[in-house]
């Protein structure tokens, strides 16, 4: 899969060596179930057409280049992770827009035109709620008008688990809830997270997310190997231990990640050495 990143810099470039495609428009942070139903459903259209599938997302988040930065948007995967979701599920080209408050200016009319139309898009696939161009004027909706009728579009209405949308809101509360089983429901796999190791401590790398104070049962994978193991969350501090020190001597110093499998206790560290 190529990984494009787009800017006013290098998009003519991109733009001419575009191809016929099929192309799932969102943010897709957590690439989770409603995700996927957008993805694969630009898939089935890609294949009956003869056409590449693409997915175009943006970063960083609307919302922190909207507010000037007064907004911090707690990220569920970064960029490479999100990478390795889409390149799971056949997408041939990752483009990533680089948002800026010049991008969200856009006409909706433009956005179709610079970003769509003249990347040789022959068909849109989105969710019900995505929007584009100023003040998100532009939704999936109205795309095929907006392109002149150039461009077909199709709209995938809401996935939901227990009678409730899925979303990447919801799936960031299950996870500073600890409810690790239903963070694993809403994505449609394990929640993964990778940190490096320093020390004795463990350090999660930015743009994951950490659950609650607690004990987890967790997978370690170094790359060369997978251990089951069991780990303490410090929210606060932003770090986390072992319970049992036995691996630190094969981890240390390296760059590890971690499944988390389930929540043991809600105990502080301290609490569990005590009893």
């Amino acid at each position: 899969m190529e990984i494009i990143h787009l800017n006013d810099g290098n998009i003519s470039e991109w733009q001419d060596c575009s191809r016929r495609n099929v192309i799932a428009l969102g943010f897709f942070d957590g690439v989770h179930m409603g995700h996927q139903k957008v993805i694969r459903t630009a898939r089935n259209i890609a294949r009956r057409e003869g056409a590449m599938l693409d997915v175009m997302s943006f970063f960083p988040h609307p919302k922190t280049v909207l507010s000037g930065g007064r907004v911090q948007v707690d990220y569920l995967m970064p960029l490479e992770e999100k990478a390795r979701a889409l390149e799971a599920l056949g997408v041939d080209r990752f483009y990533i827009v680089k948002f800026t408050k010049a991008f969200a200016s856009l006409l909706k009319e433009d956005y179709v035109e610079s970003y769509l139309s003249r990347f040789n898009t022959i068909h849109a696939v989105a969710g019900y709620d995505f929007s584009y161009g100023f003040k998100g004027q532009g939704t999936i909706d109205s795309l095929e008008a907006d392109s002149g009728g150039g461009i077909a579009a199709t709209r995938v209405e809401q996935v939901s688990f227990e009678g409730e949308k899925i979303s990447s809101t919801r799936i960031r509360s299950a996870i500073l809830e600890g409810r690790i089983s239903d963070v694993q429901q809403l994505m449609g796999r394990k929640y993964r997270t990778c940190a490096e190791v320093s020390q004795g401590y463990l350090s999660l790398k930015p743009y994951y997310m950490l659950p609650p104070d607690g004990i987890y049962d967790v997978v370690i994978d170094t790359g060369a190997r997978r251990h089951p193991s069991q780990i303490h969350v410090d929210r606060a501090a932003q770090k986390i231990t072992f319970t049992r020190q036995c691996l630190m001597d094969e981890i240390d110093l390296k760059e590890i990640s971690i499944t988390w499998e389930g929540r043991v206790a809600s105990h502080s560290l301290y609490q569990l050495m005590a009893q």
